[in-house]
């Protein structure tokens, strides 16, 4: 049995129409309640409106207000949170102007800009889910992606204790890479806590093991307070500001592999 295409064309588009009531928000706007659902179970709504011959569709700073609701803002949107945020907006098309999201469309694209609006929204509000676990366990991913990308398996090491340092399990790397020269030390830092660990790791690991490099890699420097950030810089021989910078890192490593 063929599956009937044009039929089946026909059945989504009068189904999707019958879910899809438009509105009158003001007399130059429309609000389109779509099939989809908000974490709290409500619809999501699409306030439309012409605009230089094409469409502006927004959210009037509903998915904003909804977050507010479980979290605040201002300390939602920092650090990993932040840095996901402008990556949705960028995929999505979308922009931020006071909470409000919306985006531009011509007048042949309504319905991609509808689905961009709730794909944004949608993802925008499971950044509520996102626990510190959670986000301590992506930075750490993305750091081990970009390490395997480049140093061959033979030539790294994970949670690495150096040899003869005394309580050397106390005092672990996150990675070894073997150079030609002193072995490198990696660290990545997340948060406050890490940053401490890994000054201690090093000044202990100073005083006891041979020679070594070492190079730190920041989750957001910035997130990190000065007085922590500048102990780890008199302690680490590289720094670098943040793990979106992934060509600095590569080129670090690089540069001690080629020593």
């Amino acid at each position: 049995m063929n599956l009937n295409l044009d039929a089946l064309r026909t059945e989504l588009c009068h189904a999707f129409c019958n879910h899809v009531e438009v509105a009158a928000h003001s007399p130059d706007e429309a609000v389109i309640h779509l099939p989809m659902t908000a974490r709290d179970g409500d619809y999501l709504s699409a306030y439309v409106q012409t605009s230089g011959g094409g469409w502006r569709i927004s959210d009037k700073g509903i998915t904003m207000m909804r977050l507010s609701y479980e979290h605040d803002l201002d300390r939602l949107l920092v650090g990993a949170r932040e840095r996901l945020y402008q990556t949705v907006l960028k995929e999505t098309g979308l922009q931020d102007e006071d909470g409000e999201l919306f985006l531009y469309v011509p007048a042949n694209a309504l319905i991609n800009g509808l689905f961009a609006l709730a794909q944004g929204i949608i993802r925008i509000e499971d950044m509520g889910l996102w626990t510190r676990t959670r986000i301590e366990s992506a930075f750490y991913e993305d750091l081990r992606h970009i390490i395997e990308s480049f140093v061959p398996q033979e030539l790294r090491v994970e949670t690495y204790s150096v040899p003869e340092v005394p309580d050397a399990a106390h005092y672990p790397v996150d990675y070894l890479i073997k150079t030609p020269g002193k072995p490198l030390y990696l660290f990545g830092v997340l948060n406050r806590d890490k940053a401490r660990l890994a000054t201690i790791i090093l000044q202990h690991l100073s005083r006891h093991a041979p020679p070594f490099d070492s190079m730190v890699v920041y989750a957001d420097m910035d997130d990190i307070p000065k007085p922590d950030v500048r102990r780890l810089i008199a302690a680490a021989n590289d720094i670098v500001p943040s793990i979106h910078d992934k060509d600095i890192v590569l080129q670090k490593i690089k540069h001690r592999l080629a020593a």
